[in-house]
């Protein structure tokens, strides 16, 4: 499938993944609406990816229902409709054990990286349901198996986001609506930079790239409609070969 002249939203627009999976669309030929709680680094994404019609932004916070649906407003009275959703924002802290995070920390964690997702689709289903479409949510592989460096708020935001996007594709795909879960290992991103103790820089360096995950995002958003990618996982060779663990 071409995307070019195709809508998309681009939700954590301003983050690393988010940002690199902004420039493979707009490289694409999307008209993009990004969004992101970080409005001053959003504004510097569209710049710098912009490639004839500068991508429409909007800084909001996604666990705000009320943010969410005003956005998804101002992009259907924007572009009429939506061809893919795409959910990248996800937020850590740094205490990261039952026995360190506070409640405040766990609200928080799930209130992005779960409620927002939701919060997101829910809007934007009905830009979508009209004439179909793909949402594609980045997960994580702490979503198959939980770690100490992702953290138990996290890792069971990121478990859930699979059952959503299951639910998605049971609910939503009699409407021409397709639900893919990308589930990266380690990406080298400022995510990283927040975990208690941080990766050598050899450890860094086996990393994915945000880059390898956009291609990832094209290579699920080109599928003709025949084709359902339920779930995508992708690892660090170096990850999956046993050289380091999480």
């Amino acid at each position: 499938m071409d995307l070019h002249g195709r809508v998309a939203a681009v939700i954590g627009a301003a983050g690393g993944m988010g940002r690199a999976i902004a420039a493979r669309l707009a490289a694409a030929g999307c008209r993009l609406a990004l969004v992101d709680l970080d409005g001053f680094a959003l504004g510097e994404t569209a710049r710098a990816i912009a490639q004839g019609e500068t991508p429409l932004t909007f800084a909001a916070d996604i666990s705000d229902r009320t943010q969410v649906d005003a956005v998804a407003a101002s992009v259907k009275d924007a572009f009429g409709a939506v061809d893919l959703l795409l959910n990248a924002a996800g937020i850590n802290t740094r205490e990261r054990t039952l026995d360190t995070m506070s409640a405040d920390q766990w609200e928080k964690v799930i209130s992005v990286n779960l409620n927002g997702v939701f919060h997101c689709v829910q809007a934007f289903l009905p830009l979508l349901r009209d004439h179909g479409g793909s949402i594609i949510t980045i997960v994580s592989t702490t979503a198959l198996l939980a770690t100490p460096g992702g953290g138990a708020h996290y890792c069971a935001a990121k478990r859930a986001l699979l059952s959503l996007a299951e639910s998605i594709n049971m609910e939503q795909g009699r409407h021409g609506i397709r639900s893919c879960a990308i589930l990266p290992g380690e990406v080298d991103t400022p995510l990283i930079d927040k975990r208690p103790t941080a990766p050598s820089p050899e450890r860094r360096a086996a990393m994915l790239r945000p880059e390898d995950i956009a291609e990832a995002v094209y290579f699920v958003a080109t599928r003709p409609p025949r084709v359902a990618i339920s779930d995508l996982v992708i690892w660090p060779s170096a990850q999956i070969a046993g050289i380091y663990t999480v």
